[in-house]
């Protein structure tokens, strides 16, 4: 059994127990502007999700995302923003826009995870910690490092690369515990009571099988990570 440690109630209403993914459905009950309101709560800040609207009893199509700005006993506020996944420059874009009655699905691909961790035996403590999660290789995240030659991660990059992956949260692996942020509302939703493995030996920036991660050619600065919890926690904190 894994040992959560859940910030408010974070995770647990959008993890079971060992990790077990869950979401929340509900339905759209007003729309203004960028705002909509949902008839599910309370949720944590930050727990982003989809609008789904139906146009008949066959045909459906996600037609934006959102996040949860406030929440209480029944209802919940969230910010609309455009849909970026599935993104095909051969296919229209979906022109229909959030309206009342449409479902919103909350913790919407939340079992699949982009990790940061210090090294090989932290991924190894985390796959066998988190069995229900689908926790991509960091190898994935190094290799979009390397093509924007970007020794180091941003939030901006890392949130790229869940868009490109289908990832809704991202993992990082602290000497004193697991953060859960997610990817589009970059919010901390949640943190487990295991911590990495040996967090004083890492690898550059994160654990990745490459031999070194390039910076553009005229950039002949020191692109090197002192501390792993200092940087990450400084990283996870941007807004």
């Amino acid at each position: 059994m894994i040992r959560f440690f859940l910030t408010i109630f974070s995770l647990a209403a959008l993890l079971a127990a060992a990790g077990e993914p869950h979401t929340e459905t509900g339905t759209l009950t007003e729309v203004t502007g960028q705002s909509a309101v949902v008839d599910v709560g309370p949720l944590p800040s930050g727990v982003s999700g989809i609008v789904l609207h139906h146009y008949d009893q066959t045909h459906a199509a996600i037609v934006a995302s959102v996040f949860v700005t406030r929440s209480g006993e029944g209802s919940t506020t969230l910010r609309l923003l455009p849909f970026r996944g599935l993104h095909n420059p051969n296919l229209p874009t979906v022109k229909t826009p959030p309206q009342k009655g449409d479902t919103v699905i909350l913790g919407y691909l939340y079992d699949r995870v982009l990790p940061i961790v210090p090294n090989q035996k932290s991924l190894e403590r985390a796959r066998a910690s988190f069995k229900k999660l689908q926790i991509i290789h960091p190898d994935l995240v190094a290799a979009e490092l390397a093509k924007a030659k970007s020794p180091l991660p941003t939030k901006a990059l890392l949130q790229r690369t869940c868009e490109k992956f289908d990832l809704g949260i991202v993992m990082i692996m602290f000497s004193d515990g697991t953060d859960f942020l997610d990817c589009i509302s970059w919010e901390k939703v949640g943190h487990a009571e295991i911590a990495a493995a040996d967090p004083k030996d890492f690898k550059q920036p994160f654990f990745n099988r490459f031999e070194k991660i390039p910076a553009p050619f005229y950039d002949w600065s020191e692109h090197k990570i002192e501390n792993f919890d200092r940087f990450y926690k400084k990283l996870e904190s941007r807004q």
